[in-house]
């Protein structure tokens, strides 16, 4: 198996400075990090090239004040997770989803406008092929789905 690619504190300047803006120009960034703008491009480069950025999302909200966000946790029979996940991917409000071990199978965060919309989303659920249990919380602030709550840590430091 490969070892996972290695990053260091400048790497994580530029990973959190790019998740705050995936379009901030790297100029700016360099000035941030005391480096040239051709050191910040090799960076990302290689970041790309290692699989550490894949790519950049666009988060748009007509209204984010009106939105409301449901937390979805599913326990499912045997291995039907990946199919499971499949299916959610047609809700048109699901923000992520994603197979997680421990008391449930798949997590779920789910954007919502009405109480309306939350049973609709649970009545579908139901209806999929290997769901035995939903659990449904439902967030009162609103909650945000950004990169910039991920803790960044260097390749080997222990928290």
């Amino acid at each position: 198996m490969k070892a996972p690619p290695k990053i260091d504190s400048v790497d994580i300047k530029i990973l959190r400075a790019l998740s705050k803006d995936a379009r901030k120009n790297f100029a700016d960034i360099a000035k941030d990090c005391n480096l040239s703008i051709t050191a910040i491009t090799q960076r990302y480069r290689k970041m790309r090239r290692n699989g550490i950025i894949t790519g950049t999302s666009l988060i748009v909200a007509s209204d984010p004040q009106d939105k409301r966000s449901i937390s979805v946790d599913l326990k499912v029979e045997g291995d039907s997770e990946k199919s499971i996940i499949e299916e959610m991917k047609k809700i048109p409000q699901l923000k992520n989803c994603l197979k997680v071990i421990g008391k449930y199978d798949v997590h779920a965060g789910i954007r919502v406008n009405s109480l309306e919309q939350i049973d609709k989303i649970k009545r579908t659920l139901e209806k999929m092929k290997g769901v035995l249990e939903i659990d449904i919380t439902i967030s009162l602030d609103r909650l945000f789905f950004f990169p910039e709550n991920l803790v960044l840590l260097p390749t080997g430091v222990a928290k």
